[in-house]
């Protein structure tokens, strides 16, 4: 089973391939972390629906906990200087999740390759209804030396008992570039405290809003988000200059640089339905 609900599948038949996942996992013994949620004011943007900023913190928030259930998580890793950062985060809404809902977020770590560390995550109703699948890479790093940490770092962990399905599939992970003079720009911020987390780094939620200002409300108003998903490539900190700017594909979809200097920091892809 490599992945949970294929696009145009309807409300009911989501209920139910999620009613025999969940059989089939408590059978098989799978591992699974589940958190309840209630979208609150904060939570919701000005449609009163979850925005993205928000999803990405509730899958940061299951992560944690679930890190920490498995014995990975920051009481661990803090006193040898090591963190997980986030590198790929992709999202796929089948459904707004309206303010005031409360939802359960599912997450599972895969099988980790030599450095990437795989994790998928869900949004569902209470009734099991599907409202978002996302899939996200991270990586170990050594916080004293800055480098990447092989997964074998974590010599407790049995990958082989790791859950491998895929709440969705990828098939290809870097965000092509394209010329700063080809882009539009559309928005800058200048870094300061309130962006940090205790990575002294702006966290990777952040950068969701960032991207996102580049739409005015006019254009949200009329656009409903079908898929989100952002690329980190360079840590940003308290006093750098960040500016974005976007562009439009032949297809509609919208891809967002964000650069720090003369560098890119951030990218992102944006795919609006009708």
């Amino acid at each position: 089973m490599q992945r949970y609900f294929p696009d145009g599948k309807d409300t009911t038949v989501r209920i139910i391939d999620n009613f025999f996942r969940r059989v089939y996992n408590k059978i098989m013994n799978v591992y699974e972390h589940i958190r309840e949620f209630d979208v609150r004011y904060c939570d919701a943007d000005f449609k009163d629906e979850l925005k993205p900023s928000a999803m990405l913190a509730y899958f940061e928030e299951v992560a944690c906990s679930s890190a920490d259930e498995l014995g990975f998580g920051y009481e661990m890793l803090k006193p040898k200087g090591y963190t997980f950062m986030l590198t790929n985060v992709r999202s796929r809404i089948y459904k707004p999740v309206p303010l005031g809902a409360r939802v359960l977020v599912k997450t599972w770590p895969t099988p980790p390759s030599y450095f990437v560390f795989g994790r998928e995550y869900q949004i569902l109703s209470p009734s099991g209804e599907v409202f978002v699948n996302a899939t996200s890479r991270w990586c170990l790093v050594d916080l004293n030396t800055g480098k990447l940490l092989q997964a074998k770092t974590l010599s407790d962990q049995d990958y082989s008992s790791y859950n491998s399905a895929r709440a969705l599939d990828v098939n290809r992970w870097k965000f092509p570039l394209y010329p700063a003079e080809d882009g539009e720009e559309r928005f800058s911020i200048t870094i300061a405290n309130s962006e940090y987390d205790h990575n002294m780094h702006v966290n990777n939620t952040r950068y969701a809003d960032y991207c996102f200002n580049c739409f005015s409300v006019g254009e949200l108003s009329s656009r409903k988000l079908e898929e989100f998903s952002l690329g980190y490539i360079r840590q940003c900190r308290e006093g750098d200059s960040l500016r974005f700017s976007r562009r439009q594909t032949e297809e509609g979809d919208f891809q967002i640089e964000g650069f720090n200097g003369g560098e890119v920091a951030v990218q992102a892809e944006i795919r609006f339905g009708e």
